[in-house]
């Protein structure tokens, strides 16, 4: 999920022994299978690696609503942007057209949180998406916040926002625990767990990273602009 973290979850297999277990990975945690000894049921083994090579993509983890090109499907898609990397939808149909990525976390599991350029199919306009995966009670924190600071110069504003669906329903970690703690015959309770609802904001403008300034002028620009921002937030007492 590091290097692919537009993935819902990652399913893996491992081998220790004699024993075969199954790693089901998403952004609140790690559940392990009770081992299966692979010489008592060779049958269970085979019916795990063809399940993992024939399955639908969406069912390992990919999410069907972003979809970032590898090389022999880059400049394949003639209904994006020339130079884009990818395409994402939202709840409405609408296509925006991946330009680029500008910043991933590098944690395996929280938040999960990464930033692209998408480009609007209407305007041309270049936007800034935040990717994220919130605790269910931060679920629509951010977006009241921005809706505070709407107005205030030098801070950014949204634009959209939006639940990502699957199969019609906002997409969250309580999926597929839900259905771990209903099969656990202990029903262990595990009050760690964290659901963590996947979300999507579009906000305006869509700047450079702060590591491509092109003089010291424009960086210390940069950071007067961060102070403007951050005192007319203060003094309107919003906070983060």
């Amino acid at each position: 999920m590091r290097e692919q973290p537009w993935r819902r979850f990652v399913l893996a297999y491992s081998i220790c022994a004699d024993d075969l277990r199954a790693h089901y990975f998403d952004r609140s945690g790690l559940i392990l299978s009770l081992p299966t000894p692979i010489h008592k049921f060779p049958i269970r083994v085979t019916e795990a690696i063809a399940s993992t090579a024939l399955a639908d993509p969406q069912h390992l983890g990919l999410d069907p609503t972003i979809h970032m090109c590898i090389a022999d499907c880059q400049g394949t898609h003639s209904s994006l942007a020339v130079g884009a990397k990818g395409w994402v939808v939202n709840n409405s149909g609408k296509t925006y057209s991946i330009m680029d990525v500008l910043w991933k976390s590098q944690g395996f599991f929280c938040h999960r949180t990464v930033c692209y350029r998408i480009r609007d199919p209407d305007d041309g306009k270049d936007y800034a998406m935040k990717d994220c995966w919130v605790p269910e009670a931060k679920r629509y924190h951010e977006v009241n916040v921005l809706e505070r600071v709407k107005g205030i110069p030098n801070v950014i504003q949204l634009v959209d926002h939006w639940d990502v669906m699957y199969d019609r329903q906002p997409d969250c970690t309580a999926r597929i625990c839900e259905r771990y703690q209903r099969s656990d015959p202990d029903d262990r309770g595990d009050h760690r767990f964290c659901n963590r609802f996947h979300r999507r904001l579009v906000m305006t403008p869509c700047g450079d990273p702060l590591s491509d300034f092109g003089s010291r002028k424009e960086l210390i620009c940069a950071f007067r602009d961060f102070v403007i921002g951050e005192f007319t937030s203060s003094m309107r007492q919003i906070q983060a």
